[in-house]
């Protein structure tokens, strides 16, 4: 017996693109499937202005509103009971070895045949898809997808990207740096002491190499290579600091130099701000955020406490 719809969700349906977002509800809801997955495309297409053309570079991806990507992923996260939608296939793409944002064809054969958009080695043609729920997890987008439509050039891999950082990138576009480093503790919820808790602190030595690298490309991007955990670096060798052994004397260098002593008085100056203005190596800062430490309320040495091999010590 076929279940009833599910009631409408808690969340708004938000767009800053100024789409209404009901036609798509109502789809989803009824579980109509490929008329959903059709309607998310042309969403895509009219946030990008790009109905004329029919598809999407990297680089609209990269500029699609983050407010009306996270109401889409929502929408079909909800309505698919957690089992389509760029969320479902952002945790696919990762757990066959792919990188968010990195696209390769080997990966994306790989996240192809765990969706079932291929078959033997082969890729699918879009009508031969299956649209009902029992379709395997992450099978829906495929309007979206890599080697099934071609609508999105790079597909999976720029979608869950842009839908990641986005709030991210959005506050560093727009020079906000001190917005910017907040929201990279929203990035790094995975790695808390305890995920349950909002205010647990990061165990930052489990952070990922390809976390902190995308990180750091982003920072150095933005900032004209003014920012970034690689800028960083070169500020620790020189003040002589050792990744083995703590020396209070050379980390209080290195804390200068890059404009750490006396934060808490002058952060507020740094929202849009020519990043000339501040000095280099300054951010990211806030990785080391602490609820469990009084006081300043960071863990201090936080920037000696990163995976060694990822390079940026």
């Amino acid at each position: 017996m076929e279940q009833p719809p599910k009631p409408d969700p808690l969340f708004q349906l938000t767009s800053t693109a100024n789409i209404d977002y009901k036609p798509l509800q109502a789809l989803l809801r009824e579980h109509q499937w490929k008329a959903a997955d059709r309607a998310t495309f042309q969403i895509l297409l009219k946030i990008s202005q790009r109905e004329g053309e029919g598809w999407l570079s990297k680089t609209d991806v990269e500029k699609l509103a983050c407010e009306d990507l996270h109401t889409l992923a929502q929408l079909w996260n909800y309505y698919s009971d957690s089992r389509f939608g760029f969320i479902q296939q952002q945790k696919i793409w990762e757990s066959v070895g792919g990188i968010v944002g990195n696209y390769t064809p080997e990966i994306a054969e790989k996240f192809g045949d765990r969706v079932g958009w291929r078959r033997q080695g082969q890729w699918k043609t879009y009508e031969q898809l299956k649209f009902s729920k029992s379709a395997p997890e992450g099978h829906l987008p495929a309007t979206t997808g890599n080697g099934v439509s071609g609508g999105v050039w790079n597909g999976v891999a720029s979608i869950t990207h842009r839908l990641k950082y986005c709030h991210f990138v959005d506050a560093l576009a727009s020079q906000q740096w001190v917005t910017a480093d907040w929201k990279i503790l929203d990035l790094l919820d995975p790695y808390r002491a305890d995920t349950r808790s909002a205010t647990a602190s990061l165990l930052i030595a489990d952070i990922p190499c390809s976390e902190l690298q995308e990180i750091d490309r982003l920072w150095l991007k933005y900032s004209n290579k003014r920012f970034g955990l690689s800028v960083q670096t070169a500020f620790l060798k020189t003040t002589g600091n050792d990744p083995k052994e703590l020396n209070w004397e050379h980390y209080a260098d290195f804390e200068r130099a890059v404009g750490w002593s006396g934060v808490h008085h002058q952060e507020d100056d740094y929202n849009g701000v020519d990043p000339q203005t501040i000095p280099p190596g300054h951010f990211p800062y806030r990785i080391g955020y602490s609820y469990e430490t009084f006081g300043s309320g960071f863990h201090r040495t936080w920037r000696l406490d990163l995976n060694p091999n990822c390079g940026f010590y």
